[in-house]
């Protein structure tokens, strides 16, 4: 039997306003990286393991962006699990990063080179995670 989820208003309206792909840290990488020449990437490919956000295809580099809260970042103390729904947050979070492990092994197995930057990251030093991307790509 499947247990019944209790969700505020207002917390089904933040979560249903949380994007999948475009998301602003996102943009704000891709207009760095634009801008500091690092073109020829093509962004959510499909047809690769866990479709990179970004994908330098001729350079084999993936990159990846991810959230704090989403894929539990343990540098800057964002995530917390919520205080209702608990084992269905704990459970949500665990198969992301349990994914995303997967996912890195499938690409390097592809011969890629997998980049993964934090929300958190890219708003401290996005020019560092920019510099990153360049130094992966020839």
């Amino acid at each position: 039997m499947r247990e019944t989820l209790v969700v505020a208003e207002s917390t089904r309206k933040s979560m249903q306003a949380n994007r999948g792909k475009d998301t602003s840290t996102e943009v704000r990488l891709r207009r760095a990286l634009w801008a500091a020449g690092a073109r020829g990437y093509r962004k959510n490919v499909a047809r690769l393991p866990g479709k990179p956000d970004l994908a330098f295809g001729k350079a084999r580099v993936a990159v990846f962006v991810h959230g704090c809260f989403w894929h539990r970042c343990e540098r800057c103390g964002r995530y917390r699990l919520p205080k209702t729904n608990t084992a269905y947050w704990q459970a949500k979070v665990e198969t992301n990063v349990a994914r995303h492990a997967q996912v890195v092994l499938e690409l390097e197995a592809r011969g890629w080179r997998v980049l993964t930057f934090w929300e958190c990251e890219l708003k401290e030093d996005l020019g560092a995670c920019v510099e990153q991307v360049r130094e992966a790509l020839p």
